[in-house]
């Protein structure tokens, strides 16, 4: 374990170079925006109204649809004019365009069709080499969002002094979309970067004993609204940023893995916590998978003490006000498999949540039909023109729908589903009765029958 901020500039320094020196390589002799050649996209970049900004911080990229990373298959700078030329693409292509503000003036943004643009890469409209007159309007950044890397005071991860920078990609792809202080573009290609700030940020203040390191980096260039993960890459990672490590979620750990990774809305705080409790074995649930039923959790264990909490899962979704230790089936789980997830917060300042799912139940089998407890009964009078009055009798559960079916002498009587039945002439020396069906939502329908009437008369 080392401190937060011991850490080596000149690392960060000479990643942000190698970043920078991908875009730069797609530069170099790169022309005034003309008419396109077949292996370029031309066009012009429009700001939004009313935003300053200097055009020359702009970058146009160009991508392989499905690229991740900072896996890009062409790049052109934008002129103080807005002209923009993406030059040497594969014949063929097509590609998808972006563009990105080292400034973090406006939000990075994908060509969506003239006049329009998407914060996300699966909303592109791609583009084929030879295109000209590519008209690509980006929409001002969201209000900056408030990346905070959290860890325990005095200590941070053995993998944190190989850490290159902290990259904004695209949740799933892991395609780059933006930089937090200290990563990536600080300076125009060819030129030398500034020293980074966020990485190496020295502590505002010394915290007390059990207090946390902090350190604020503040990023804009995101688009608004839009959903975006964190990349922790490390030494020795590709293009692809394949070596990193991910934002595990609000407060939760960085994870290994992209599939695992949490995502946040543009303009909101996140916090990224290095280092987190982990789980060493998996909660159980106890108890029948049968709706009405209880289901009981118990936590597994975890790295360290702190609070565990739960919440109840039907198919992998969370199930709204499930969050206690126990569980009652629903007549919504029927047909579902269950599970539970337990989140332990660590009581040690500055540790992530660590999270961990029991395996599912077996799917859910119907509740037990609900019982009367007191039986229908008829009212009225048994004779020919008469009207008959059904009650549903009492049952052993609340909430229950129900259905009625006359009988004449214990036959049903076609037509006759309602509270109350008139007699009519083919119930003349006949005895009449009335079953009631019990309905819930994932239970066995109950039925009861009442007693017989006396032989209706004419």
């Amino acid at each position: 374990m080392t401190s937060l901020s011991a850490r080596a500039p000149k690392r960060l320094l000479a990643a942000a170079t190698t970043l920078a020196a991908l875009v730069a390589a797609s530069l170099l002799g790169a022309a005034p925006a003309e008419a396109a050649d077949a292996d370029t996209i031309t066009g012009k970049v429009t700001a939004p109204s009313g935003v300053e900004v200097d055009l020359d911080d702009v970058v146009v990229l160009a991508w392989v649809p499905g690229a991740r990373g900072f896996d890009i298959a062409g790049a052109g700078d934008v002129a103080s004019d807005g002209t923009f030329r993406v030059w040497d693409l594969a014949p063929g292509g097509p590609y998808q365009l972006s563009v990105l503000d080292t400034s973090g003036v406006l939000a990075t943004s994908y060509y969506a069709g003239t006049g329009k643009v998407t914060g996300l890469s699966s909303g592109a409209k791609t583009v084929a080499p030879g295109a000209t007159n590519i008209r690509i309007s980006p929409v001002a950044s969201a209000p900056v969002t408030n990346v905070r890397v959290v860890a325990p005071a005095g200590v941070a991860p053995s993998w944190w002094e190989d850490t290159l920078g902290i990259y904004v990609i695209e949740p799933g792809t892991g395609r780059l979309s933006g930089f937090t202080p200290g990563s990536g573009l600080s300076a125009q290609p060819g030129q030398p970067l500034s020293a980074p700030a966020g990485l190496d940020a020295p502590r505002t203040a010394v915290p007390a004993a059990g207090g946390t390191d902090v350190l604020r980096l503040p990023t804009s260039g995101l688009f608004p609204g839009v959903g975006y993960a964190l990349a922790l890459v490390q030494d020795g990672s590709d293009a692809s940023l394949s070596r990193s490590y991910y934002y595990g979620g609000a407060k939760r750990a960085v994870t290994s893995s992209l599939a695992d990774a949490g995502s946040f809305v543009a303009g909101n705080a996140v916090d990224v916590y290095l280092l987190g409790a982990t789980a060493k074995t998996a909660p159980t649930i106890s108890g029948t998978a049968q709706v009405g039923k209880k289901l009981t959790a118990k936590a597994g264990t975890f790295s360290m003490a702190g609070k565990v909490s739960y919440q109840w899962l039907r198919n992998g979704k969370a199930i709204s006000g499930a969050t206690s230790s126990t569980y009652t089936l629903r007549g919504a789980d029927h047909g579902a498999k269950v599970s539970v997830r337990t989140t332990l917060s660590p009581t040690a300042a500055g540790y992530g949540q660590a999270v961990k799912s029991s395996a599912q139940t077996a799917k859910v089998k119907a509740g037990a039909a609900p019982k009367a407890t007191a039986l229908p009964k008829i009212t009225g009078t048994a004779k020919v023109g008469k009207k008959l009055t059904a009650s549903r009798g009492t049952w052993s559960l609340t909430g229950l729908s129900y259905s009625y079916r006359w009988l004449r002498d214990g036959k049903e009587i076609t037509g006759a589903t309602k509270s109350t039945y008139v007699l009519t002439k083919s119930d003349a020396g006949k005895k009449i009765s009335v079953r009631v069906t019990a309905k819930k939502t994932g239970y066995t329908s109950g039925t009861a029958r009442s007693a017989s009437t006396a032989t209706v008369a004419r």
